[in-house]
């Protein structure tokens, strides 16, 4: 029986971090609300920390461990399906949550109790190299503050979600989706199916540190592109996507593709000049963007740019290739889920900028080998 006063946290976690779970299990609890915490650790051989299972004993907090690793989706999934409250608090296990977190969600939920669930705010520290300043300038945390900027919201990362349990896919989160986008497909899924978006509560925030402490996030974004193909093919994500211009990596393949043709019909300077163009243009437009965007001229920044921006497009092209998802060459989803059936072959100010210098380039080449073969 679902309890109308309840808050359920749910909390995945593999490496069970002591002192980060408990400013978790420690947040001041509202007044007329039941509060229950699950910790539900996804790592069989994890060495449970004692104050955690010194919790459990007292019953202060439920601390489940899963025989297996289940990943993101089953494990969330646990530990929704172990409550019974009305509300569902989704929270990472290695961010910092503002002490009246629940008192600002248990105030949204006063004044609008039947709503699909409620959006908090995750902010992210100040950029610390260059490898974080490009994801601010790229907006790869962006996403984490929708919030702040629209009342509503059709979906938003899991670190801090708060969902309603009368208003739930049986299906939950779905565990096919192993290398990411669990949480688009879950939000979107309930948007579409009950015609209602997440309410924004800006005063419910909490802080997520930089991954691997502000290192480059090569796996992280390759991953992240696997998981946007997979999506791309999935209903009802595919009703989003379009068909688009080559991005570099697809391009490069093409002319790898293209080079027997090149070298017998005597076009390979042509050939060379464009293969070297295209990754050029990239890094020109990413440069390019650094200044516009992130008001720096750093070369560094504007490399980690190109870097997290190729990665996530090697994910992609990755598993169209070798996942038989063929049909994600050249194909894009609108993860804004503006409308369905998105035109193709769309440009923006930085496809421009990366066209016309990567035409330039082409040209500049081709006359300087011309003129060196006299």
């Amino acid at each position: 029986m679902i309890k109308s006063n309840a808050i359920d946290i749910v909390v995945p976690s593999f490496r069970l971090t002591e002192e980060l779970l408990l400013n978790i299990i420690r947040l001041e609890k509202p007044a007329g609300f039941e509060v229950n915490t699950y910790i539900v650790a996804d790592n069989p051989a994890a060495v449970i920390p004692e104050k955690l299972k010194q919790l459990d004993q007292a019953g202060e907090i439920h601390l489940l461990v899963n025989e297996v690793n289940l990943g993101f989706s089953g494990t969330r999934n646990r530990g929704i399906r172990a409550g019974h409250g009305k509300w569902i608090l989704l929270l990472d296990d290695d961010i910092v949550p503002e002490p009246a977190l629940l008192k600002a969600y248990v105030a949204a939920i006063q004044s609008n109790p039947n709503v699909l669930g409620f959006a908090g705010v995750t902010y992210f520290p100040e950029a610390i190299n260059a490898a974080t300043r490009a994801l601010e300038i790229n907006g790869s945390v962006h996403h984490f503050k929708l919030a702040l900027y629209y009342p509503e919201i059709t979906w938003a990362p899991t670190t801090n979600m708060m969902l309603n349990r009368e208003k739930l896919d049986p299906e939950l989160f779905d565990t096919n989706l192993k290398a990411g986008g669990e949480d688009v497909d879950f939000f979107v899924r309930h948007w579409l199916k009950f015609g209602e978006k997440y309410l924004s509560v800006p005063a419910a925030a909490v802080t997520h540190p930089w991954h691997d402490n502000g290192a480059m996030q090569t796996r992280r974004m390759f991953r992240y592109g696997i998981a946007a193909n997979q999506l791309s093919h999935k209903e009802p994500e595919k009703k989003y996507t379009y068909r688009d211009f080559t991005n570099t990596l697809e391009t490069l393949l093409l002319l790898i593709l293209l080079m027997p043709v090149a070298w017998i019909t005597g076009y390979f300077r042509l050939w060379l000049c464009i293969a070297v163009a295209v990754p050029v243009a990239e890094y020109l437009t990413n440069w390019f963007k650094a200044i516009s965007v992130g008001k720096t001229f750093s070369p560094a920044v504007a490399f980690q740019l190109m870097w997290v921006k190729n990665c996530w497009e090697a994910g992609y092209l990755y598993d169209a290739l070798f996942a038989g998802r063929y049909g994600g060459f050249a194909k894009r989803i609108d993860m804004g889920f503006v409308k369905e059936h998105p035109s193709s072959f769309r440009t923006n100010r930085w496809k421009i900028v990366k066209t016309v210098l990567l035409l330039l380039l082409v040209v500049i080449a081709v006359c300087a080998v011309s003129n060196s073969s006299f």
